[in-house]
């Protein structure tokens, strides 16, 4: 699976490639910022990931 976090140099770059403008990655950040995104860590999960076996081998213990 391919990582899927959109890191403030993504996004830089992106905004480079799609509007021919240079940011830096500060720039990046405050521009988000300004248009009310905030940073989010994302959870670390694997995907297949069975919850009820988890929640049984928890009860278990």
């Amino acid at each position: 699976m391919e990582d899927q976090v959109w890191t403030a140099a993504r996004v830089a770059t992106l905004i480079g490639r799609k509007f021919h403008v240079s940011y830096s990655v500060s720039g990046a950040t405050r521009l988000m910022h300004r248009l009310g995104f905030s940073p989010q860590v994302p959870a670390r999960r694997v995907a297949e990931r069975d919850e009820q076996a988890v929640t049984l081998w928890k009860e278990s213990q």
